[in-house]
C-alpha cells in the first residue's frame, strides 16, 4: 500500500505582487474576509422585524457572541471590545471551516521538487559505509519529484496568520490597559509588587505564543490528519470505507474548528477584561464614597 501525502509547513507561493509574495493561505484569507462582508451585510441591509432563516442564523451567531462578552466584562466595557472579540470569532471560526470544504488542499498545480538520494553500492558493514560514502564508487542520484501545490489552503495553517492575530488580541490588551489605567497605571498594575513586573512582561511575549502556536498546531494537525485518514480510505478499497472511514474525521475538525475559534476569542476576553478591570483597595474605598453620596441608587440588602 503507497502512500502519496505531501506535508508543507509553510505556505506554497502562488504569485508575487511587487516585492510582496502572495501565498496560498494569504489568498484565502483575502476571499474568506470579503465572503464574511458581504454576508453580514446582506443580512444587515436586508434586515426585517420578523427575520427569516438567514437572519435568524446571523442573529444567533451575534446572540452568543455577545452575551458571552456581556456577562464576562460587563455592559458598559463590553461594549467596547464586542467588535474585537466578534471579528476574531467568525473570522477564525470560517477560516478553520474553510479546510473543510472540497477541493481546498487538493486542487492546484504540480511543481517539480529535485531530492538527492544516496546509493550505497554493494554489502559493508558499519564501518565500511561510512568510508563508502565518500568514496567515488558510489553516487547520489537526483530525481524529480512531482508535489502538489494547492490554490487554497486554511489560513489559521499558517503560522504568519496566527501570530499575526495573537499579536492583534495582545496589542489591543496593552491599549484598552492604558485607557482604563492610564500609561503609568498599566505599568503599576503589572508591578504590583514590583518584582512581579519582569514575570508579567515574560507572562505577556508568552500569551503571544500559546495564542499563536495552540490555533496553528490544532488546524495544521488537522489537515495533515484530514490528508491521511483520506488517503487511507482510498488505499483500502473495501465497499464504503473510502466514503464512511474520512467522515468521522471531518466531523471531528468540525467540533475542534469551533472549539479553537472559541477558546482564542475567549482567551482574548478574558486578557482584556483583566487589563481593565481596576484592582486594590483605593478603587474600593471610591466606590464606597460613591455610595455615601448617593445612597438613593445604593440597592438594598433584602432587593
Amino acid at each position: 500500500m503507497d502512500l502519496d501525502v505531501h506535508v508543507e509547513l509553510a505556505a506554497e507561493k502562488l504569485f508575487t505582487i511587487g516585492p510582496i509574495e502572495v501565498t496560498n493561505s494569504m489568498a484565502t484569507m483575502w476571499v474568506i474576509m470579503a465572503l464574511i462582508i458581504l454576508v453580514f451585510w446582506a443580512a444587515a441591509r436586508k434586515g426585517a422585524l420578523i427575520p427569516g432563516r438567514f437572519q435568524s442564523a446571523i442573529e444567533m451567531i451575534v446572540d452568543f457572541v455577545s452575551n458571552l462578552v456581556y456577562g464576562t466584562a460587563g455592559r458598559k466595557f463590553g461594549g467596547k471590545i464586542l467588535p474585537i472579540i466578534f471579528g476574531l470569532f467568525v473570522f477564525i471560526w470560517i477560516a478553520n471551516l474553510s479546510g473543510l470544504l472540497p477541493g481546498v488542499g487538493t486542487i492546484g498545480y504540480y511543481e517539480e521538487e529535485a531530492h538527492a538520494e544516496v546509493v550505497l553500492d554493494g554489502d559493508h558493514d558499519d564501518e565500511a559505509q561510512s568510508s563508502t560514502v565518500a568514496a567515488t564508487d558510489d553516487h547520489a542520484e537526483e530525481e524529480a519529484h512531482k508535489v502538489l501545490v494547492p490554490f487554497i489552503r486554511p489560513p489559521n495553517a499558517d503560522l504568519n496568520m496566527t501570530l499575526a492575530m495573537a499579536l492583534l488580541a495582545v496589542g489591543a490588551v496593552q491599549v484598552y490597559g492604558i485607557r482604563a489605567h492610564g500609561f503609568g497605571g498599566r505599568i503599576k498594575h503589572m508591578a504590583d509588587p514590583p518584582f512581579l513586573f519582569p514575570i508579567e512582561v515574560i507572562g505577556e511575549v508568552s500569551r503571544v505564543v500559546s495564542l499563536s502556536a495552540r490555533l496553528f498546531g490544532n488546524v495544521f494537525a488537522g489537515e495533515v490528519l484530514l490528508g491521511v485518514m483520506f488517503a487511507l480510505g482510498a488505499a483500502l478499497k473495501i465497499a464504503v470505507l473510502p466514503l464512511v472511514f474520512p467522515v468521522v474525521f471531518l466531523g471531528l475538525e468540525l467540533l475542534f474548528g469551533t472549539i479553537q475559534a472559541l477558546v482564542f476569542s475567549l482567551l482574548t476576553l478574558i486578557y482584556l477584561t483583566l487589563a481593565a478591570a481596576h484592582h486594590g483597595p483605593e478603587h474600593e474605598e471610591g466606590h464606597g464614597h460613591e455610595a455615601a453620596h448617593h445612597p438613593a441608587t445604593s440597592p438594598a440588602v433584602g432587593d
